[in-house]
């Protein structure tokens, strides 16, 4: 069998490890035993991941790997998006729920055995397109309104040292002063008033929380969970307490089913895809089909 080739990218500032250099040495080493040369990109900026994987397709490479949290994974896929090339996720960073989801192993040893195997799933992404003309893919989920408020809210200097609890710390401060702004969402040509809403490509999401247990990465579709406007702010709280036992239904969400999302407001609304702002309402989100290609085990 011919030696393949494979491009590394990591983000070098992701996570905690100061062991980092010393592991992506340690993964190249185990795949060059098996036969896959490793060419390792390190990003210094945001946007560089994507360069970097677009470049890897356009050069021919057989895989991208990509090491870091889903902040890089995201960067990664809008450069790979519609092409063949496999993406092999390696949890590095903050968080990785694609990793999560995939169920990968987090030893290397076990993971490089799963990448060498090369086993591909061929999935579905989502894509957000803003009023502006941008547009922006994501593998798991979108969020509207409230969690998109806690991730601007999120210290990044904490979120460095204690991973995804900045986020629960950033959001149960954030309800005592957070005033909810509802907007309109359309699903299926039916229109609802909601605070938040959770697009979900696949059912992961961070921290535990399940909000879409029914998506699934390889159909074209979504499922999509919203919460109608509160009178008190600790409601929210506990639905997302609900959500995280792995109970949505007893939640005061809705669960609903779609393809087309549109999404408007009268005030200042922020999207995030897979825990990355985004942008501000109108939003238009559409599913992908046949768009990406992932390593799993």
């Amino acid at each position: 069998m011919s030696e393949r080739r494979a491009a590394l990218i990591f983000n070098p500032q992701s996570g905690r490890s100061s062991r980092r250099l010393e592991r992506v040495r340690r993964m190249c080493e185990l795949l060059a035993a098996k036969g896959i040369s490793i060419d390792v990109r390190g990003t210094a900026a945001p946007g560089d991941a994507v360069t970097l994987s677009r470049k890897a397709v356009t050069e021919g490479k057989d895989m991208v790997i990509v090491y870091g949290g889903d902040g890089t994974v995201n960067e990664a896929v809008q450069g790979m998006a519609g092409s063949r090339v496999p993406l092999a996720v390696w949890s590095g960073g903050t968080a990785n729920v694609v990793a999560r989801d995939l169920g990968l192993p987090s030893r290397i040893e076990a993971l490089s055995n799963v990448i060498a195997a090369g086993k591909e799933r061929r999935i579905s992404l989502g894509i957000t397109r803003s009023s502006d003309g941008s547009a922006r893919y994501f593998v798991m989920f979108a969020g509207i309104g409230l969690d998109a408020s806690i991730c601007r809210a999120v210290n990044q200097k904490l979120k460095r040292k204690v991973g995804e609890l900045a986020f629960w710390a950033a959001g149960i401060k954030h309800l005592f002063a957070w005033e909810p702004s509802p907007f309109r969402i359309e699903i299926e040509d039916v229109k609802y008033e909601a605070a938040f809403a959770l697009i979900g490509n696949g059912k992961g999401y961070g921290g535990g929380i399940v909000m879409t247990p029914g998506a699934r990465l390889d159909e074209p579709s979504f499922e999509v969970f919203i919460l109608p406007k509160h009178r008190r702010n600790a409601s929210y709280l506990m639905d997302l307490i609900l959500c995280k036992s792995g109970r949505p239904e007893r939640s005061r969400g809705i669960l609903l089913r779609g393809d087309r999302i549109t999404a408007s407001s009268a005030g200042e609304i922020w999207v995030e895809v897979d825990g990355e702002v985004f942008a501000t309402l109108p939003m238009t989100i559409e599913a992908a089909p046949d768009a990406l290609s992932l390593i799993v085990p």
